[in-house]
């Protein structure tokens, strides 16, 4: 059984402070995702589980469900354990997630303010995901902890780069500085 994740996939659990644990139970093996939240064993995402020998995955990750999160069957005979981590990478963008990641344990809720050009500030607010950028009006924006933790590592490009380098938050190019707010 192959359990090995190419330079892609751990690159992103890098980025995004996550682990994998690995444990055995009566039905085999089983490697969990975890985020590093500095509390023992971490905060799971979700978990992987081999079937038919090794040859294929099964993968399960926390989904919403009826306004709390549990942890859920996503996918089913995935070719390899790289896929399956894949899978749950997916489904970790939950805000629960997120803001266990972005703060620290026993830290706080956060929230970020940052002052962009005007244009920028109202394209921020149309988007779907990530949830939590309220426009505040003359180019100022407040992005909560879980939005910043999920443009640390955004998916695929959107209309204009989006992406939060360190204390930065870079809209198509241009860096702007992010203030904690509270």
């Amino acid at each position: 059984m192959a359990d090995r994740v190419g330079a892609d996939v751990r690159r992103v659990l890098e980025q995004r402070n996550l682990f994998l644990k690995t444990e055995h139970d009566d039905f085999g093996k089983v490697v969990y995702v975890c985020a590093d939240d500095g509390k023992p064993g971490g905060f799971p995402v979700g978990h992987v589980i081999a079937t038919a020998g090794g040859r294929a995955w099964l993968a399960y990750a926390r989904v919403p469900k009826g306004g709390v999160h549990d942890i859920a069957q996503v996918a089913v005979g995935l070719p390899t354990f790289d896929a399956a981590i894949r899978t749950v990478l997916a489904h970790a963008r939950s805000a629960d997630i997120l803001r266990a990641v972005e703060r620290g344990p026993g830290a706080a809720a956060k929230t970020y303010i940052a002052v962009v050009d005007p244009a920028h500030a109202e394209w921020l607010t149309t988007l779907e995901e990530p949830q939590g950028i309220t426009h505040l009006g003359g180019g100022r924006v407040r992005l909560t902890e879980a939005a910043v933790a999920y443009l640390r590592t955004p998916p695929t490009p959107l209309s204009l780069y989006l992406q939060v380098q360190g204390d930065e938050l870079v809209v198509d190019l241009v860096p702007y500085k992010l203030t904690r707010d509270r």
